[in-house]
């Protein structure tokens, strides 16, 4: 990412680092990003003819607030569980975003793991991915909780 006499430090240093991860991080991203844009897309034309979106437009509430607290809230429930659940495929991508770009990270290790027949370090990166995605759906369920309230309020069922 870096050459090993460049010198930064601090800032300028994380901004040389940034500068470098823009082509391998808008490759990764840009799979997925017309997937999440329809998805964005059709929630929000779907919330738009909901009831309570005709309620908040009766009752004269701005357009922008109306858009932010109620369409955009509900359409992006279904995107977020997309997020949550193409963790694990973005993941297995790094590996060969790492590998294009010769960035080093988890897939380009994994990758060199395989190669040199080394099983203990190639369970460790599986050990390591698999808490990464089991995190990351823990932070997509609590982002549910916090868009829909139905979620985080439901009793316990008998």
């Amino acid at each position: 990412i870096e050459t090993i006499a460049s010198g930064k430090t601090g800032f300028s240093r994380a901004a040389d680092v940034a500068t470098h991860l823009v082509l391998p991080v808008s490759a990764l991203g840009f799979i997925y990003l017309a997937l999440y844009l329809r998805m964005m897309r059709a929630g929000m034309a779907e919330a738009w003819r909901q009831d309570f979106v005709l309620a908040a437009r009766a009752r004269g509430l701005p357009r922008r607030r109306i858009v932010l607290a109620h369409v955009a809230r509900n359409a992006l429930l279904p995107l977020i569980t997309m997020l949550g659940l193409q963790s694990a495929q973005m993941l297995g991508g790094s590996v060969v975003i790492e590998s294009v770009f010769a960035v080093p990270g988890l897939g380009r290790l994994a990758q060199e793991a395989v190669a040199g027949r080394d099983t203990p370090l190639l369970l460790g990166i599986i050990l390591v991915s698999a808490v990464l995605v089991i995190a990351i759906n823990l932070l997509v369920d609590l982002a549910y909780a916090v868009l829909d309230p139905r979620v985080g309020a439901g009793e316990a069922s008998a």
